[in-house]
């Protein structure tokens, strides 16, 4: 018995000292684990980061956030009327003007018109070729800044007389095919190699309808910017009928040159203030439209062209008022345009085209580096 005691003892021991040597060789390895780990550690902070960070003096993350383009285009408008504020209403038989100007030094790019631009002979504007065709022409920027063409602005000459589509921002010493319609019907010869500034814009319920027809195609097919061209003609012809003018070719122009005395007696009662670089108008007491550049040395060069092209409407579509538009009218009016639906395009020159629409009126815009460099807004056409 005493023997079998003894034996178990023995064992006993011989357990507890394997068990012990198991204990300890772990032991060790999770040391050596824990060594390498550490080690690995101070290799990878080694390598990143020569100097702990000091609170307060971090500098910005060099990764720039993108924001949706959504956000950017509904901001981009929202920053531009907020830098606007309305001047005082004035009137003139049925057509009221407010105007807008700027009250902050943000303008965006920079750009010369397309008036200065071919008044220095900086831009040449001609057919794209010499048999020339009826949708398109070619513009070639001479000089470095870029210029701008604004949708509706009237070239003449070459052969036959257009408008712009859409607005065009062209990049300095470089060529662009623009998109335009023709506002010369009975003509397709040559009176010049090169176009020049008719210095009229498209009359409103043209150009808001020629504007119409341009977003319809561009949702039929991206970067179409064609126009409606049979009904810019009927468009042209109705305003010769209702003003009484004529043109042996059809040209809008004549209907201008015609009406110069109205026209004259409406600039005068419209004239530009310091700082413009818009205007809101209503005739017959609705809505008739708002136009915005971003930069006022820029609009006050195609101040004159605005108001004759809401002039021609107000004098050609009298109608029984429905009472002076008050400033409140006005500026609710700017508040809605800014929130406007909005598309985006690619523009045939520099920046995005912004397709805007409401239930009842809608516009186009030129967004270039996050800046709205023109806007135009119509209200519903009688």
């Amino acid at each position: 018995m005493s023997s079998l005691v003894s034996e178990l003892c023995l064992r006993f021991l011989d357990w507890r000292l394997l068990i012990s040597t198991i204990h300890t060789q772990v032991n060790e390895n999770n040391k050596e684990d824990k060594n390498k780990m550490k080690k690995n550690e101070k290799k990878t902070i080694t390598g990143s980061v020569s100097k702990p960070a000091k609170i307060g003096k971090m500098k910005k993350s060099s990764v720039r956030v993108e924001k949706p383009r959504k956000v950017l285009e509904a901001l981009a408008m929202e920053q531009t009327f907020e830098s606007l504020k309305l001047g005082r209403l004035k009137n003139y038989l049925n057509m009221s003007v407010a105007p807008l100007v700027g009250v902050t030094d943000e303008e965006g790019p920079e750009y010369l018109t397309m008036t200065e631009a071919l008044a220095d002979d900086l831009l040449e504007v001609t057919e794209i070729d010499h048999g020339g065709s009826v949708p398109n022409l070619k513009v070639r920027n001479l000089c470095d800044k870029n210029v701008l063409l604004l949708d509706g602005e009237e070239l003449m000459g070459a052969k036959q007389n257009r408008v712009l589509n859409t607005t065009v921002l062209v990049a300095g010493q470089s060529d662009v095919v623009v998109p335009v319609s023709c506002t010369e019907q009975g003509r397709w010869s040559y009176k010049s190699e090169k176009f020049m500034d008719s210095k009229i814009m498209m009359a409103k319920a043209a150009r808001s309808s020629k504007s119409s027809s341009v977003s319809h195609s561009l949702k039929i097919q991206s970067n179409s910017y064609c126009s409606d061209q049979g009904k810019v003609w009927e468009d042209i012809n109705e305003y010769h009928c209702d003003l009484g003018s004529h043109s042996s070719t059809g040209a809008m122009k004549a209907a201008y040159d015609q009406r110069e005395d109205d026209l004259r007696a409406f600039r005068e009662a419209f004239p530009l203030v310091d700082g413009q670089r818009g205007v809101v108008i209503f005739v017959n007491g609705e809505f008739s439209g708002c136009e915005i550049l971003s930069r006022a040395d820029a609009y006050k060069l195609v101040h004159q062209k605005i108001i004759e092209s809401y002039s021609m409407e107000a004098f050609r579509d009298k109608k029984e008022s429905l009472g002076k538009p008050s400033a409140k009218k006005a500026k609710t009016l700017l508040e809605q345009i800014s929130s406007w639906k909005i598309e985006r395009f690619k523009s045939v020159g520099l920046g995005e085209d912004l397709r805007l629409q409401n239930c009842e009126s809608h516009g186009n815009a030129l967004l270039v580096e996050e800046s709205i460099v023109h806007a135009a807004a119509f209200g519903q056409d009688s």
